[in-house]
């Protein structure tokens, strides 16, 4: 991703007449606000059951003083082992994976077994795939939860780096041949491409850039008429599949 009139990125040589880098930081500050406000969908005291491989990025994002700031009582790290929150809410953030939603399910039913009432909320990010409420439908708690998606898209590494922190793509794509992540990426593009843009200009190599950009083009088409015009702190982007890059 290059500012307008840049001709490199990265930590090399920037000319005294190169156009500053874009406020990543302010990815931050929205991915923030928008878990405050999903928390705070659940009033009073409530647990936070965190995906392991969540709890880095989210570090970042919204440290321990600010979930409690958010009636946030305990941090729980949802692993296999059994845990039992002592709030009546519990709300749980994780991928939305098969394996993290029934072991969502097993806290839920074995709270059902003992005839504990409590609430349960499940924040799936970046976003929820519809396998997520067949397997709740199937373990007998759909009705039980409520459901929520955190658009946490892209995560703010170092002044000029973003990551969109997604450790199933490359497998799931590349080695499966499963796109069910190829809409995430478009919505993370065009994320920057409302926040920094618009691109003047699109480049890109493999099968795998040419249906992020379809996708992308097809967002910004039904969403068009809702940007505002703003100067571009990014003007070129270029999209490369992993294995081209090798």
């Amino acid at each position: 991703l290059l500012p307008p009139g840049s001709g490199c990125c990265g930590k090399m040589a920037v000319r005294k007449d190169a156009p500053s880098l874009p406020d990543f930081d302010v990815l931050k500050r929205l991915a923030r606000d928008q878990l405050v406000y999903l928390l705070e969908q659940l009033p009073g005291k409530k647990d936070l059951f965190i995906e392991a491989d969540l709890m880095s990025p989210l570090d970042r994002i919204a440290n321990v003083s600010i979930l409690k700031q958010h009636d946030v009582e305990k941090l729980y790290k949802l692993d296999n082992k059994p845990v039992v929150g002592v709030s009546d809410q519990l709300c749980f953030l994780v991928r939305p994976r098969i394996s993290s939603v029934k072991h969502v399910a097993e806290i839920v039913n074995a709270d059902k077994a003992d005839g504990r009432l409590r609430k349960y909320k499940i924040i799936f990010t970046p976003q929820k795939f519809y396998m997520c409420e067949t397997v709740l439908e199937e373990e007998g708690i759909f009705g039980d939860v409520t459901i929520d998606e955190w658009d946490f898209y892209l995560l703010p590494l170092d002044d000029d780096l973003i990551s969109m922190e997604l450790p199933e793509f490359f497998r799931d794509y590349f080695l499966e041949g499963d796109h069910r992540w190829m809409c995430t990426v478009a919505k993370a593009l065009h994320v920057l491409h409302s926040l920094f843009g618009p691109f003047s200009k699109t480049y890109g190599i493999g099968r795998c850039a040419k249906m992020t950009y379809q996708l992308w083009k097809e967002i910004v088409a039904d969403t068009e008429s809702e940007l505002k015009p703003r100067q571009a702190e990014i003007g070129q982007v270029f999209f490369i599949d992993r294995g081209a890059a090798a």
